[in-house]
């Protein structure tokens, strides 16, 4: 079966376990990272299991549910527009992030919240002695630790370039906490290095990751870093996990998930709050797709009236989060992360980089005849990468960073973002707190300091 979730819910049970082995944010306002006690109390195969669940609920955080994976990607950008009150998040969208941003600082902070819990269970957890804790199982933890903590410098990498790299628990409150930021290179290193482990590990005991989207982590980086033919192997690999046969025809739009956190009315998030436009439901309306997006699906596609609703409300609103009758902090759509679709068409990508028309509008069209259009027979040197920077586009919308991440890696943010948009905004400020706290950390960008 291609759908591959995390549905958490912690009994008290294990919350207990948990919370006494990491009273976690004791000392607040530590950065960059949150210091927590070293002792996670993981003595056997229980504790250790009830301790993995932390870097699930730490990924599942309602500040990087919305703001984190979504929305500051979104409004940096020509996918989404800042409709709402607050002032931080119209920074994103007017390019003008200010090192003192707090939404900008939440959002940093509970990426290290992510990693310093799974920094914790790294370095106890090898040193459990249980018989039944099997050599399976127990890289199985581990794997699942290195692949949160992966999504997290994956996600900290393309927001602020280099930042700082930690693997050790982050314990006391003095010079181990001045950490300099490493390079880009460097953190896609360690991305790199924990997504390998995951994809070598992760077995059924895992709460919903699993190789194929350990594969799909992998396959992106390549592509972000132009490792062309890397990405288009680990690509192939992520679906060939997925089906003997891939084909996404075969499976409904936002139905080829390969991994997503997936939330319940006691343990939701917020999105549908902040995409739906006033009167439905509850919803605030702090972020809506633009008129490029809505102007850029081709009449026919059928994503479109999947993704954005143009009638229910005086306003276009976006629909992919739609438990609108839910109650902010109580709805239960899932946070994609990694769906086939994105792998079929770095793979249409890689296959025009490589000259091979006939392949790339193979795999273009998968996508497009799944939408209900007309496949591309027309592909050329001159014209594939446009094709396939459209379809992820319309196909990725409103998901994440990948129009971001497209225009940059492409180098076309400046010419499609407009004026406001200058290169020094391939990266966002470090927070200032942080470069306050941490003594190694210096400013990483001219912009809007």
């Amino acid at each position: 079966m291609l759908k591959q979730h995390v549905y958490i819910f912690v009994s008290l049970a294990l919350i207990g376990v948990f919370m006494t082995a990491c009273d976690a944010y004791a000392l607040d306002d530590i950065q960059p990272i949150d210091a927590v006690p070293l002792d996670l109390a993981v003595t056997d195969a229980t504790s250790a299991g009830a301790a993995r669940t932390g870097v699930y609920n730490e990924l599942q955080d309602e500040t990087l549910t919305f703001d984190g994976y979504v929305a500051s990607y979104c409004y940096f950008s020509d996918d989404s527009d800042w409709t709402g009150t607050f002032p931080t998040r119209a920074q994103f969208d007017n390019y003008n992030v200010l090192p003192s941003n707090t939404t900008m600082e939440a959002v940093w902070a509970d990426y290290y919240d992510v990693i310093n819990t799974a920094n914790n269970l790294l370095s106890v957890l090898p040193e459990v002695d249980d018989p039944s804790l099997s050599d399976e199982l127990r890289n199985n933890y581990l794997a699942e630790a290195r692949f949160g903590r992966a999504i997290a410098y994956f996600h900290l990498v393309t927001g602020w370039g280099g930042v700082p790299i930690v693997t050790t628990p982050t314990v006391g409150v003095g010079e181990e906490l001045n950490v300099p930021a490493s390079s880009a290179e460097e953190v896609y290193s360690l991305i790199i290095e924990d997504a390998t482990f995951a994809a070598d590990n992760l077995s059924a005991a895992s709460l919903g990751m699993n190789p194929a989207a350990a594969n799909a982590l992998l396959a992106r980086v390549a592509l972000m870093q132009d490792r062309f033919s890397d990405a288009g192997n680990f690509a192939q690999i992520a679906l060939d996990l997925t089906a003997d046969s891939f084909d996404l025809t075969d499976y409904a739009y936002l139905e080829d998930e390969l991994f997503y956190l997936e939330f319940s009315s006691t343990d939701g998030q917020s999105n549908a709050f902040f995409f739906g436009a006033s009167g439905i439901g509850a919803s605030r309306y702090s972020i809506a797709p633009s008129a490029k997006l809505i102007s850029s699906y081709e009449e026919g596609d059928e994503r479109f009236a999947l993704s954005i609703d143009t009638s229910s409300a005086a306003v276009p609103f976006g629909i992919k989060y739609d438990d609108f009758t839910a109650a902010a902090g109580s709805q239960s759509d899932p946070i994609y992360f990694f769906r086939a679709a994105e792998q079929v068409l770095i793979l249409a990508e890689v296959a025009g980089r490589n000259g091979d028309f006939d392949e790339a509008e193979r795999y273009l069209n998968q996508v497009r005849v799944r939408a209900g259009l007309e496949p591309r027979t027309d592909l050329d040197e001159g014209n594939f990468l446009d094709a396939v920077l459209q379809e992820r586009y319309v196909e990725l919308a409103m998901e994440g960073g990948f129009r971001l991440w497209d225009m940059r890696r492409t180098g076309r943010a400046e010419s499609t973002f407009g004026a406001l948009y200058e290169s020094c905004d391939d990266v966002w400020p470090y927070p200032q707190n942080n470069i306050d706290t941490n003594t190694a950390l210096e400013r990483n960008s001219a912009c809007n300091s």
